[in-house]
């Protein structure tokens, strides 16, 4: 009864507004015909109103003091009074600006008619368009925010509690009234109703516990009874039943006083895009959701609803055993809307003395309590609670938030004694038979000591359902020992150590939104961005060189708290992993233990790099289709879409830090194809399953990995706006669209290329990123005869240059004139066109001969023809085709159009081979033709464009001098034609492939360590930080995948013998290890000896993960078979005991070079070069550090 007397007083205010006592809400659904209330259910999902309250959140905040006496009384906390009033001002603001916008709309709409019917220019009604439609966009977009601070409004608004009433009290319960005596109970020995239901059998519990259960026989029928006979009286006096559950908006859920974590929460695609909603059974919420279906006028008032039906509680409380804490019961529930409070309070007091008098004929100990403020919902403002003596607990028992619980009722009857159906019936008559007493309660109210009540309603569940917590203590310790490794001495040293020079220098770059390249996709610099600048990165990126010191404003700890946070997870992961694979739980242990205690692995993670993030996601994507493999039972549950979904996106993010993470996408995908091979064998899947399936893969593992890895680098670009010393590598295009960048090209200068046009042409595609090249002629010829003995043309050289220079402005003539100027108008150069290149300074024609190129035979020379009156013409036509054409009479564009030139003589391609002249050619890059015309090498595009207006040569020299290369404003650039470009300039990058360095090493001497990295020493001691693996983990895992194979190989020739060593299901078990673990290994291993470029050790990082898992599983099968052999699983044990300490040894010893604290002697140096190969660095004289 206690909230089903407190109903009609909920939100008084709220109701009045929200069902339209004072004014109409907005409901967009269904009206109620006067004297018909509609029944809904849940399939009326697409009918969910779209409601406006009223919530006089002014008149609310006028009167500051009262409000905070309420929440005082109430002892409520985090309830800001002060946020809601800058909320609902900045609403009020912008409401005025939305008001005077539609004005001004409207003028401006009457002023576009007048000017139409007055027949003004075309031109001055466009130009009130323009600002009509200016007009518009703010317009939306104050729509748009005074949508979004309403919304947050309502939130804080319905987060208010109501108004108390002047009868509820402060402190302590007011009893109102009692019947029966408890006293006489007190010291008797009862037995509880879950003794009795063991020995009666009439109820059944769940192996769950004993919150959830069924009656059977009398007690079922009883329940029924009960709620029939409860809701035949309540229909009895006026109420009209409901149908119940039903679903409401988030803001309405909170203005029954209900939190919406606490709900069901559902999300429709035809309704507001992130509105929550509540499913929940014969509740409050139910009739705040029927009310919001309908517009109710003052005709149908008094508005009286009940519902009765199953509810579902999740919140099982151990201070009430069985029953009175059950998670399922059967209620009846009532809601009355009056239109004056004098009514409405005057059907609270009826309804307590209706509901007083049913209860105390049943002839159990009752009493009747007005709750205190503090325990009321925010939505409530006076509570009357009706409470049942309980034999058992020797307490009161709330009926608490309705008007009957079968449950409880029930419970309470059997320790009485009164649960068969002929004392119930007997009962029910005996109430029936008799009035509810008239006379007014009497006597002064007695104040009762505070019991603990229910808190609102968890969320209701559709069945009874368990929460099971398993706490894995192994797993927790290898974390925290992870984390403690890699987060201790964490900004040690305060200095630049290997590749931070790089990344700690684009997450500035970020902050600075400066463009720059790197062949890695952005994700993980992103990441380190977001770190920076959280922790106040700004434009103290002042290093040069590894080993220099950051400055005392560089955030060092945070941003490499970020990926040693990520590396320490990877060691949970690790483990969790072995435990999907059904390894042993000690061989998860061994592989975490591994991980934690691989020096390479710590070092990688503890710095401002890109491994300890790659693996996290690696490992984490690993997991995840592990996870969502082990469901195959479950397919198409939450569960499994959860973790299919978690696959794709972790493995794209693996891929958008470095390129490496592509291999573990492809280990994956091959795996889900595989199994959906296996799966098409399946004869008891349906042909829509398997589609559905199909569907759903594709999806999840492709679609949504490629578009996360469109959106980082969407992302990426979109910081990206300002031209910096990365940006020559781009196309000119490109280079236009930044801020800074070439904005002479978009600016000033003519769009349509025309004879008679200076030019400079820049190679679009640079074989060597970094280096862009414009052709270029200067007054230098080829030599006579190369040292091979070749001999040239001797004439003028042609060169593709990396610098901008006079030398690199040419003249567009045409052919059949003599002019070197621009008609009036300019005559634009098309596809198709035949032209002359004359170069701008020498006035010597562009020229291809039947001669070998200087340093690529097989091409012809390209030279500025001198005449040398002999016997070899100048052949100097070129046929300009557009490559990026839309159509072939379209003209050639600065900067847009990406053109061929092809000679017409030889039908050869102009080409820069990116090769390097020697010292006749001044080190510029050769350009020759080439019979294979189609191929990036050929195309090139004009940068910087002028009309040449005077025929003087002198005048146009001068010019050419003069032209300005200052950058001004960018142009515009599509995010795709950016993606694309920066996609193929990655691709195609080779900065690293000429690189030497010390450090460098080969594929092949990864697995056994020939070969460490130095990554920063101190410049005052022996002190200094290297990547260098674990041996004894790195050798161990190593030889552990070798006998994997081996024992694969051993396996599979017994089994062709018809030796079958293992059953079907271990032997499908272990390859499937053996293909995740040892093939994933390979697969992130082998490509490497395919690769061009400089190699460092942490390249091997990936394979590491593999292995150690692979050495794990090989270990836990070969413990499983020997386990049957006497002594041999003892002494295993001892063997892999003491490859721990080993391995636990090493990584103490080699920790010096791990952490860079301790400065070691140059015999302990030497000590720990315990391969040749390695090279530590050795003061000759160490200075001690400054004080």
């Amino acid at each position: 009864m206690a909230k089903a007397l407190s109903y009609c007083r909920i939100r008084k205010q709220k109701l009045q507004k929200l069902c339209g006592f004072w004014q109409i809400s907005s409901f967009q659904t269904r009206c109620c015909q006067e004297g018909n209330l509609p029944n809904f259910g849940s399939s009326v999902l697409s009918d969910i109103s779209q409601i406006d309250p009223d919530l006089d959140v002014g008149d609310r905040l006028s009167n500051p003091l009262e409000l905070q006496k309420n929440i005082q009384s109430r002892k409520l906390q985090n309830i800001s009074i002060q946020r809601l009033a800058i909320k609902y001002g900045r609403m009020m603001k912008i409401l005025e600006e939305k008001q005077d916008l539609d004005e001004r709309r409207k003028t401006f709409s009457m002023t576009i008619q007048n000017l139409m019917k007055e027949k003004k220019q075309e031109e001055e009604i466009m130009r009130v368009k323009e600002a009509a439609r200016e007009l518009r966009d703010k317009h939306d977009t104050a729509v748009k925010s005074l949508q979004d601070i309403q919304h947050e409004v309502k939130l804080l608004a319905f987060g208010l509690p109501n108004t108390l009433n002047k009868e509820t009290p402060v402190d302590n319960e007011v009893l109102l009234e009692t019947s029966g005596s408890s006293e006489m109970l007190k010291g008797r020995d009862m037995i509880s109703h879950i003794e009795l239901a063991e020995k009666t059998d009439m109820i059944k519990f769940s192996s769950v516990g004993n919150g959830a259960f069924y009656f059977v026989g009398e007690l079922a029928e009883i329940q029924q009874e009960l709620l029939s006979y409860f809701s035949t009286m309540i229909t009895e006096q006026g109420f009209i039943l409901m149908t119940a559950p039903d679903f409401c908006k988030d803001f309405v859920t909170e203005g029954c006083g209900i939190r919406r974590d606490l709900t069901y929460k559902l999300q429709q695609p035809y309704v507001d895009k992130g509105v929550q909603y509540s499913v929940l059974g014969a509740s409050e919420a139910s009739f705040a959701a029927y009310l919001t279906k309908m517009n109710i006028t003052k005709k149908v008032l008094p508005l009286q609803l009940v519902s009765t039906g199953p509810s579902y509680n999740s919140v099982c409380d151990p201070k009430y055993p069985g029953l009175f804490s059950a998670t399922q019961t059967s209620k009846t529930n009532l809601l009355g809307v009056y239109s004056t409070l004098p009514e409405c309070y005057e059907k609270f007091k009826e309804l307590q003395q209706l509901l007083f008098h049913v209860y105390r004929n049943f002839n159990i100990p009752i009493r009747l309590v007005l709750v205190p403020a503090h325990k009321l919902k925010l939505s409530e403002e006076i509570r009357a609670e009706l409470q049942m003596w309980t034999p058992s607990l020797q307490d009161y028992l709330s009926v608490y938030a309705e008007v009957l619980d079968t449950t409880k009722l029930i419970a309470v009857l059997m320790e009485y004694g009164s649960v068969n159906r002929d004392t119930v019936a007997k009962i029910i008559m005996e109430i029936e038979s008799s009035t509810p007493p008239a006379e007014e309660q009497s006597g002064e109210r007695t104040l009762s000591t505070s019991y603990p009540q229910d808190d609102i309603h968890r969320r209701l569940l559709p069945e009874p359902q368990r929460v099971e917590f398993e706490v894995d203590i192994v797993q927790i310790l290898l974390f925290v020992t992870a984390l403690a490794t890699r987060l201790w001495m964490l900004g040690h040293p305060r200095a630049v150590v290997f590749d931070e020079l790089h990344f700690a220098k684009f997450a500035s770059l970020y902050m600075k939104r400066i463009f720059f390249f790197d062949v890695h996709p952005p994700l993980g610099k992103l990441l380190l961005a977001l770190a920076g600048g959280f922790s106040g990165l700004g434009d103290n990126a002042d290093f040069d060189h590894i080993g220099a010191g950051y400055s005392s404003s560089f955030p060092v700890y945070t941003m490499r708290l970020l990926p040693a946070m990520l590396g320490s997870l990877v060691v949970p992961l690790v483990y969790q992993i072995a435990v999907e694979l059904h390894l042993s739980r000690w061989a998860a242990l061994l592989a975490g233990l591994c991980i934690v205690f691989d020096n390479a692995i710590l070092v990688q993670s503890r710095f401002m790099l890109m491994e300890g993030m790659l693996l996290f996601f690696m490992c984490l994507s690993i997991y995840s289709y592990l996870k969502f493999r082990n469901l195959s039972h479950r397919e198409f549950s939450v569960q499994w879409f959860f973790w299919l979904s978690l696959t794709g996106v972790c493995f794209a993010c693996a891929l958008s830090i470095k390129y490496v993470g592509f291999f573990t996408a492809v280990l994956i995908l091959l795996h889900a194809t595989r199994d959906y091979w296996n799966m098409l064998a399946d004869v008891s899947k349906s042909d829509l399953c398997l589609v559905k399936h199909l569907l759903v893969r594709t999806l999840l593992l492709l679609t949504v990995p490629i578009l996360c890895y469109i959106l980082v680098f969407y992302v990426h670009l979109s910081l990206l706006i300002k031209a910096g010393p990365h940006d020559n590598i781009m196309t000119s295009a490109f280079q236009a669209s930044l801020e800074g960048g070439l904005a002479t090209l978009t600016k000033g200068q003519p769009l349509n290329v025309a004879f008679g046009s200076q030019i400079t042409l820049r190679h679009t595609h640079s074989l060597s990123p970094g280096k862009p090249c414009w052709l270029h002629s200067h007054a230098h010829v080829y030599p006579v005869r190369y040292p091979d003995g070749r001999g040239s043309s001797h004439q003028q050289q042609v060169t593709c240059y990396v610098f901008k220079d006079i030398n690199n402005w040419w003249i567009i003539k045409d052919p059949d004139s003599n002019l070197l100027v621009v008609d009036e108008p300019p005559k634009p150069v098309k596809h198709g066109d035949v032209i002359q290149l004359v170069h701008g300074i020498t006035s010597r024609a562009l020229n291809s001969h039947d001669v070998a190129a200087p340093l690529t035979p097989q091409n012809q020379e390209v030279t500025c023809y001198i005449d040398y009156n002999i016997s070899m013409p100048a052949q100097n036509l070129w046929k300009v085709e557009i490559v990026n054409r839309k159509s072939d009479d379209e003209a050639w564009q600065t900067i847009n159009s990406h053109i061929r030139l092809h000679h017409v003589g030889t039908l050869q391609a102009l080409k820069s081979t990116g090769k390097q002249l020697p010292d006749w050619g001044f080190f510029q890059l050769e350009v020759t033709t080439d019979r294979v015309t189609d191929q990036p090498a050929t195309v090139w595009n004009v940068e910087e464009h002028r009309y040449t207006k005077s025929q003087d040569k002198e005048s146009q020299t001068r010019d050419m001098a003069q032209s300005e290369m200052i950058p001004t404003e960018p142009t515009h650039l599509s995010f795709w034609t950016k993606f694309l470009e920066l996609q193929y300039k990655m691709f195609m990058a080779k900065g690293d492939v000429e690189m030497e360095h010390k450090y460098s090493s080969e594929p092949i001497q990864w697995p056994f360590l020939s070969k460490n990295m130095a990554y920063w020493m101190s410049p005052n001691s022996n002190a200094q930080i290297h990547l260098i693996g674990n041996p004894v983990i790195w050798y161990s895992a190593c030889l552990s995948v070798a006998g994997y194979l081996g024992l694969f190989i051993l396996y599979l020739m017994r089994r062709r013998r018809g030796c079958f060593d293992l059953s079907e299901g271990d032997w499908s078990h272990f390859v499937f290890v053996g293909e995740l673990l040892v093939g994933g290994y390979l697969l992130h291993y082998l490509p490497f000896f395919l690769t061009e470029r400089t190699l460092f050790l942490h390249s091997y990082l990936p394979c590491v993960i593999y292995k150690v898992l692979a050495m794990a599983a090989f270990i836990d099968h070969i413990y499983f078979y020997i386990n049957r052999v006497s002594y041999i699983p003892t002494m295993f044990t001892m063997f892999m005991l003491g490859l721990i300490t080993c391995m636990l040894w090493a990584f103490y010893k080699l920790s010096p070079f791990s952490y860079g604290i301790t400065s070691l002697t140059a015999e302990e140096i030497v000590g720990l070069m315990w391969r040749d190969t390695w090279d530590f660095l050795i003061y000759t004289s160490v200075s001690p550090p400054p004080e």
